[in-house]
């Protein structure tokens, strides 16, 4: 039985010149690549981008996953959007969705496609109108983020934070909270506790407000560590077994 392929293509005209295998800019490269990596993924953790194999074919600019099946709920995502309806979509796909829309209506030039054959063409240009309506469910969290800090301050305080997958995160503060900090933070690392809205299904943060810097080191203290062997040792002092003794709890013995 033939496996059917699913062809993503970029199409757009840059400096006069129609964009493809042979000519294409840097940066419309690394988003496109991202974007498509991300469309495949979804919100399947499962989904090993690594085992999966791609062509590139002339046509645009067009990348050619061999067999859809491969990747979880891709078949069903499509013909969901197909139908034009994004917001019972895998939101993570959908978002990209989105992405190549809002894309589409800046550079009128640009159209993206997703081709599954048999009549199965979806095209996302300037007239298009994919976009979800906010079915999101959204819940008040406190949480800490790590990340590095790329700006902070302003007229209407607030910091950018790259997080360890790239993505920026735009935190509020306060300017006592700027005041406060002793060091310079712009370009460092940085442990933040935050309240915010937290997307359920995505796990997409808004209205992240900064609650606290907290103070953290990353350096190995091998004096607090054999304390804390010690201490161990000595409580466990009389457990002859401690694999057994922790079975025996759990009721496997």
């Amino acid at each position: 039985m033939t496996q059917q392929r699913l062809e993503l293509v970029l199409d757009d005209v840059v400096d006069g010149k129609p964009v493809g295998p042979s000519y294409m800019p840097v940066g419309l490269l690394a988003h496109f690549h991202d974007e498509v990596a991300r469309f495949l993924r979804g919100a399947h953790a499962d989904v090993d981008l690594d085992a999966l194999r791609v062509s590139i074919e002339p046509g645009s600019y067009k990348l050619v996953l061999p067999a859809m099946a491969l990747v979880s709920g891709l078949a069903s995502d499509l013909a969901l959007l197909r139908s034009g309806n994004i917001d019972d979509m895998d939101p993570k796909r959908a978002a990209v969705i989105e992405e190549w829309q809002k894309a589409a209506q800046r550079v009128k030039t640009r159209r993206y496609a997703l081709d599954a054959g048999a009549a199965h063409l979806i095209s996302i240009h300037a007239g298009s109108q994919f976009e979800r309506h906010d079915n999101a469910m959204w819940a008040n969290v406190e949480k800490y983020i790590h990340g590095q800090i790329l700006d902070l301050g302003g007229k209407k305080p607030n910091l950018h934070l790259q997080l360890a997958d790239g993505t920026m995160l735009k935190v509020n503060t306060s300017q006592d909270q700027v005041l406060h900090e002793e060091k310079n933070l712009v370009y460092r690392s940085a442990l933040l506790r935050v309240r915010a809205d937290e997307d359920i299904a995505t796990g997409k943060l808004r209205n992240v407000q900064l609650m606290e810097f907290v103070s953290y080191s990353t350096a190995f203290d091998s004096q607090s560590f054999e304390a804390m062997l010690a201490k161990g040792r000595k409580a466990w002092a009389d457990v002859p077994d401690a694999s057994q003794w922790v079975e025996e709890q759990r009721g496997a013995a």
